[in-house]
């Protein structure tokens, strides 16, 4: 997955955490074998080098995996896309970066969403010859969710960090970094029994000089999201932190509170805040329930109650 895997597990003795901890990182190797499309030979990278209109045989629990990914794509009305393939290939984002011409984005859009997935087959269909899967968006948050089912198999606790993402198995506090310096912590929040996950488009950027490429592509207009800052998820699960940060940060803080709403509302459990640059400070823009998880804040950051010493909202 092009990053590291941290885990601080705790069991009722040291053999068993360290039993537990081994078992949890061997099954986000499984997954990586899954869901890697950088690899050789692995299910997804069989699809996207598949002949066009031609069924190609997957595990089921990919199959279904991808119908669900599908289904999240329509609900974020496309600001997440696990087909984004296309535009990932024409912007160059694996070779160091390119700007494609007009024509070459809008002939990867046309790819885009031109895959058919049959759960019950166990079968992936490619419906367009620039048609692929890009894992980006989504691996990390499902291989977190496995790991943390095999803990908690075991009998263990603890909290997963799979490249910034992290996911706690009981109680846990996570740091949210300023989105331009990404050692310096500015927001402290109170992880329990789940995951958080910040997206932005400047520490991933790729290329050179005022050519310099976001990372993350808005499917809808073919090219890269605005950077305004970063935007932070908390959700029950990896998977949907993952797919969530994503799309609020490809949405944007305008209106991505009122998707947000929506999402919640239709039944995706999360709680978001976006961190707007404003050059001399951070704008917060929170959901209401991301507040009840704030424990403390940069006092420099506009747009958040004032904390308490305890760790609350002072009056």
């Amino acid at each position: 997955m092009g990053t590291s895997l941290e885990l601080r597990v705790t069991a009722s003795d040291r053999t068993s955490a360290l039993a537990a901890s081994e078992a949890a990182a061997r099954e986000v190797e499984r997954v990586e074998a899954l869901l890697s499309t950088w690899r050789p030979g692995t299910p997804l990278t069989r699809v996207n080098e598949g002949p066009v209109g031609v069924p190609i045989g997957v595990p089921r629990e990919v199959a279904s995996l991808l119908a669900d990914m599908l289904a999240l794509a329509d609900r974020t009305g496309g600001a997440f896309d696990p087909t984004v393939a296309p535009l990932v290939r024409a912007w160059g984002l694996r070779e160091g970066g390119r700007v494609p011409s007009p024509a070459e984005i809008a002939a990867a859009r046309e790819a885009l969403g031109a895959v058919r997935v049959d759960r019950a087959a166990a079968t992936v269909t490619r419906l367009h010859s620039g048609a692929g899967l890009d894992e980006g968006a989504w691996g990390k948050g499902y291989a977190l969710d496995r790991a943390a089912s095999i803990l908690r198999g075991l009998g263990a606790s603890g909290v997963l960090d799979l490249g910034g993402q992290l996911l706690a198995l009981g109680e846990a506090e996570a740091g949210v970094a300023h989105p331009r310096q990404r050692d310096r912590v500015v927001l402290t929040l109170r992880l329990r029994d789940g995951s958080v996950s910040t997206s932005g488009n400047s520490e991933r950027a790729v290329g050179e000089g005022s050519s310099r490429i976001g990372h993350l592509l808005d499917p809808r207009t073919g090219r890269p999201a605005r950077d305004f800052g970063s935007v932070t998820v908390l959700a029950p699960t990896g998977l949907v932190a993952d797919v969530l940060s994503t799309a609020l940060f490809v949405v944007g803080p305008d209106e991505g509170l009122r998707v947000s709403e929506s999402l919640r509302a239709s039944g995706l459990a999360h709680e978001a805040l976006y961190l707007i640059d404003r050059g001399n400070h951070l704008e917060a823009r929170p959901s209401a329930g991301f507040l009840q998880q704030l424990i403390s804040a940069d006092g420099s950051i506009t747009g958040l109650p004032r904390i308490s010493a305890e760790g609350g909202h002072a009056p």
